[in-house]
């Protein structure tokens, strides 16, 4: 795998891992499986993979672990703006009960839920986001591009509430208030994301340039050392 192959393949094997526990949790909620199952299906095996990937490849690892730092100050962001309207009864809350889609028990439970929220959702989707674009390094701006990202995972939380049979009751009643402050905080979401990407981004892949390269610079070793041989070869007959 020469290096080209290599930035692909790792941004989107870490895009997957990213939004496994988003998705386990979105496939929970439409009634396909129930969470228990679908996270020991997708985000455990996602999570060893991540784990795998990242004892393998170092310097992904540094960049991943900095995409979920980035998550986790996004999410804090948005959450910033969400408190108060749950406080006030505006939005209700519906975090805490993941514990009870996850264990099944009727008692939810704020620290499992908010652990989910932090590490699974936003700092898993803040690693899927950094790894991919400082991998990939498309010519859109960064804030550009967490805007628009936030807004593509806005949209796929309206598909659920939409598409699951109970989702609006599971999730949150879809009213005018509820679409415009979950709009609200997922612009916040991917703006903190665009505007935090550019601290790691002045590494400029220091370390992870060099991995590639180093493969390259390897390729070019072998065939050089196949011309050799051949040289060889024919001075010999």
């Amino acid at each position: 795998m020469n290096g080209k192959h290599l930035a692909l393949f790792m941004s989107a094997a870490y895009f997957a891992i990213g939004f496994s526990p988003i998705t386990a949790l979105a496939i929970a909620i439409i009634g396909v499986l129930p969470l228990p199952v679908a996270t020991l299906l997708i985000v455990l095996p996602a999570t060893l993979l991540g784990i795998g990937l990242a004892l393998w490849f170092p310097a992904y690892r540094k960049l991943a672990l900095k995409g979920i730092l980035l998550g986790l100050i996004a999410v804090f962001l948005y959450d910033c703006m969400r408190v108060p309207f749950i406080i006030t009864g505006i939005w209700g809350d519906f975090i805490p009960k993941i514990n009870m889609w996850l264990f099944n028990t009727s008692q939810p439970n704020w620290v499992v839920g908010y652990a989910w929220r932090y590490v699974g959702d936003g700092g898993f989707m803040g690693m899927a986001f950094t790894v991919a674009y400082c991998v990939l390094k498309p010519r859109v701006d960064a804030r550009i591009a967490g805007v628009g990202f936030g807004l593509a995972i806005w949209i796929c939380l309206l598909g659920t509430l939409v598409l699951a049979p109970h989702g609006q009751q599971m999730l949150f009643k879809l009213t005018l208030t509820t679409l415009s402050l979950s709009l609200l905080g997922h612009l916040i979401y991917g703006t903190a994301l665009g505007m935090l990407l550019p601290y790691v981004q002045r590494e400029k892949m220091a370390e992870a340039e060099p991995a590639m390269v180093s493969i390259e610079r390897f390729q070019d070793v072998l065939e050089a050392l196949a011309g050799e041989e051949e040289t060889v070869n024919i001075v010999i007959d």
